[in-house]
């Protein structure tokens, strides 16, 4: 007895954006911004009092400071997960 299998194959296309398309888009969002200049100039974290007349979302990058990295430019959230993983 022979059996027909058929498969059906479903693909979905992403636009890949480029580093570079990616960076420029976070220096055109007025909350990463300042807190991605910071970085690519090596900076420090910067005091309150520098970001304290930033919006509220700018505030809270800086206070994720410590877990937000560069990789070819662009600007990454790292997150460590219960377990002790990181992404």
């Amino acid at each position: 007895m022979e059996t027909d299998i058929s498969v059906t194959v479903f693909t979905t296309t992403v636009d890949h954006w480029s580093s570079c398309k990616i960076q420029k888009a976070q220096l055109e969002d007025l909350a990463i911004k300042p807190i991605l200049e910071k970085k690519l100039n090596l900076e420090d974290r910067p005091s309150w009092q520098e970001i304290a007349p930033e919006s509220p979302a700018t505030k809270r990058y800086w206070a994720l400071w410590d877990s937000l990295q560069l990789k070819d430019g662009i600007l990454y959230h790292k997150w460590e997960s219960d377990d002790g993983s990181s992404c």
